[in-house]
């Protein structure tokens, strides 16, 4: 269940989805320490002059400025118990997800901190405060709170620094592209035409070259799962069950519950897209298949499948790159017949990897899935042609749930996304359709050998931002 963000200082803003943590590109999509619960009480609910904070901003008054700095003070590392997080949180809230999986959430955002406030804006029971973290991204935060004075929403999205100025044309973007030195990045923004071909509005880099792209491969898994329902063999409420053979790591929270745990497949689909959830990817390519999500990247328009064939699953990337799978040089000297049988020895049950070992980019030797920026435009043209079946009835709100971006809804009132990251990588596809409903295509890929050379995940957000906004001009 999904919280309605009241009217305030961030109306503008696209609601996303409450609750959950909001986007690959909020946390690290392959890293989680083990943090433990600490020994928090709730915060009291006496009104107070506005909280002070050791940062360059005030938090708001009263209960609205106690729950966000108790809140604050989570994704610091000062994790409450699930029952203090469970006290403070309104039945609304309850309904949509077990307190333990915002601990878990709590967990994630702590490895970027500690986060100092650095802006600050609310209405009263509606705050909006953005954060920068030790690593130099920005998070945005928001807090709403109801008259029982307990916590009725919760958001955690990519933010920006309140101090960086817009892009003024696509020269000055195209600038801010060339400050990730080192890197090589592509840019492409594009209307989408009547035949599913994408028509330049601006381009820059790379975009015909195949790169790495993260967790925008989910795209591909959601589309196997639409034809699964389409062929029958599947419906959107099929219960899965978890087991400890499809556990990944992080991103996402679904490997937190133990194996039995039964989840019904669109809430599988969800929490892959807007949580970017491995092991709710992993579980529905178990399902549907590895062999159906070729296929699928073959329907959707991928122009060179075999770079990504055999497909792999978030629990193959981890093994093949950083679980010490017998790979006796790069993955990509490997012909299938090869790569097929190394994946056969690929170990059951829990993953034994240290997630804090995930740190080298393993890119370079074909450990990722490629894709150029028309692989990506005609992915998404897939989905939304997909979303006008009954099959893909649910599609267009899944992909919408989180747009990894502030976006300025009068102008842009339909926001599909899909980003992800890896070392060395960081990745973000943005369908669009203005008010009059013309869809744009926003594309934007990062590669680095060095990860210092994408880590500002804030730069990345502010030029997909700009480019949408320089787009509507």
């Amino acid at each position: 269940m999904r919280a309605t963000p009241p009217s305030g200082p961030s109306s503008r803003r696209r609601p996303g989805r409450w609750w959950t943590l909001a986007s690959v590109l909020t946390v690290s999509a392959l890293a989680l320490s083990g943090c433990s619960d600490g020994d928090a009480t709730a915060p009291s609910t006496q009104t107070q002059s506005p909280t002070e904070t050791p940062g360059t901003t005030t938090l708001p008054t009263g209960v609205l400025g106690e729950r966000t700095a108790w809140v604050l003070d989570q994704i610091d590392g000062d994790l409450a118990s699930v029952d203090v997080v469970r006290s403070l949180l309104s039945e609304e809230m309850l309904a949509a997800a077990e307190p333990s999986e915002l601990v878990a959430i709590f967990e994630q955002l702590a490895l970027s901190g500690p986060w100092t406030p650095v802006a600050s804006e609310d209405d009263g029971t509606h705050a909006l405060v953005t954060v920068r973290g030790e690593d130099g991204t920005f998070l945005d935060v928001q807090v709403v709170v109801d008259e029982q004075d307990l916590i009725a929403g919760l958001l955690f999205t990519p933010g920006h620094d309140p101090e960086r100025p817009p892009a003024a044309d696509w020269d000055e973007l195209d600038g801010m592209l060339e400050d990730f030195t080192g890197a090589d990045a592509a840019l492409r923004v594009a209307t989408l035409e009547d035949d599913g071909t994408c028509a330049p509005v601006h381009e820059s880099g790379s975009t015909s070259d195949a790169l790495p792209m993260g967790s925008v491969f989910k795209l591909y898994v959601l589309g196997a799962v639409v034809d699964a329902v389409e062929g029958g063999t599947l419906t959107w409420d099929t219960m899965l069950v978890l087991t400890d053979d499809v556990k990944s790591l992080p991103s996402g929270t679904l490997q937190d519950e133990p194996a039995g745990t039964e989840v019904r497949v669109q809430d599988a689909a969800a929490a892959m897209i807007s949580a970017s959830d491995n092991t709710a990817t992993d579980l529905l390519m178990a399902t549907v298949g590895r062999e159906a999500v070729e296929a699928a990247m073959v329907g959707m328009g991928h122009h060179a499948p075999a770079l990504n064939s055999p497909f792999l699953s978030t629990r193959d990337l981890f093994w093949l790159g950083w679980g010490g799978a017998p790979l006796e040089g790069a993955w990509s000297d490997l012909d299938d017949a090869e790569q097929l049988a190394v994946l056969e020895q690929a170990p059951a049950g829990i993953l034994d990897i240290d997630p804090a070992t995930v740190t080298d980019p393993v890119w370079q030797d074909g450990l990722d899935w490629f894709a150029t920026s028309d692989d990506l435009c005609a992915a998404h043209h897939a989905l939304q042609e997909m979303a006008g079946t009954d099959a893909g009835a649910p599609v267009r709100d899944i992909l919408s749930a989180n747009p990894g971006i502030d976006v300025e809804t009068d102008t842009w009132p339909y926001v599909a996304f899909k980003g992800g990251s890896a070392p060395g990588v960081l990745a973000g596809s943005w369908y669009a359709e203005n008010t009059d409903g013309e869809p744009y295509l926003v594309t934007l890929q990062l590669v680095s050998d060095q990860p210092a050379a994408v880590a500002d995940v804030s730069g990345f957000a502010g030029i997909a931002e700009d480019a949408l906004r320089l787009a509507a001009q």
